[in-house]
């Protein structure tokens, strides 16, 4: 598991989990493998400074295997990733910290979604009672995830550019306890559309 804390200028008072690929930026079937090929949703800087006004700690949890697939090095990935957080800082927002995923789904580890190993690790660090937090995410894993961790699962429907939608099959514990279009529908019903 990789991780990286950030230097909060705020004091979170509340805490929300968000996948990045589909959530953050836009998903591609071939992995995001460079600053080049991110780029963010229309609606997620704006959600992500909303957050951020209401002193929501966000922590973006993701499974990144491209790196043990050997898709992209590690270089670049860490460039790409201080690329975002740069970006979302100047928008007004900010990231509390990102855990991520890099193994393969064969590797057998123990952080890789839908297990719940990075948000156990975030609850830790943080000390956040994941009863009371939420998990924002676009895929079933996601869904999962929050449930395998205790958290309320929240699903984003958004239509991707290649006018595909998110895909949610399985079991009843995929069906997620809210779904929005976007991340900024989600970050407002959520936690209200008045700064505190």
């Amino acid at each position: 598991m990789l991780s990286w804390i950030g230097n909060p200028q705020i004091t979170p008072r509340r805490f929300l989990f968000l996948d990045r690929d589909g959530v953050i930026n836009w998903d591609r079937r071939d992995y995001v493998k460079s600053w080049n090929e991110f780029e963010f949703c229309p609606d997620s800087l704006a959600a992500l400074r909303h957050l951020y006004q209401h002193h929501v700690g966000v922590i973006v949890v993701s499974n990144q295997s491209a790196l043990n697939r050997g898709y992209i090095d590690w270089a670049s990935f860490w460039h790409m990733h201080r690329q975002v957080i740069h970006h979302i800082r100047e928008a007004g927002g900010d990231i509390l910290a990102a855990f991520y995923c890099p193994h393969r789904p064969d590797e057998g580890c123990s952080c890789r979604k839908p297990l719940p190993g990075m948000l156990w690790a975030a609850a830790k660090l943080f000390s956040i009672t994941l009863q009371s937090a939420a998990m924002i995410g676009d895929r079933a894993t996601d869904v999962l995830t929050a449930r395998n961790a205790g958290c309320r699962a929240v699903l984003l429907e958004r239509v991707r550019p290649d006018d595909s939608t998110s895909e949610l099959a399985g079991p009843d514990s995929c069906v997620p306890d809210d779904s929005f279009p976007s991340l900024l529908d989600a970050a407002l019903a959520l936690y209200g559309d008045t700064p505190a």
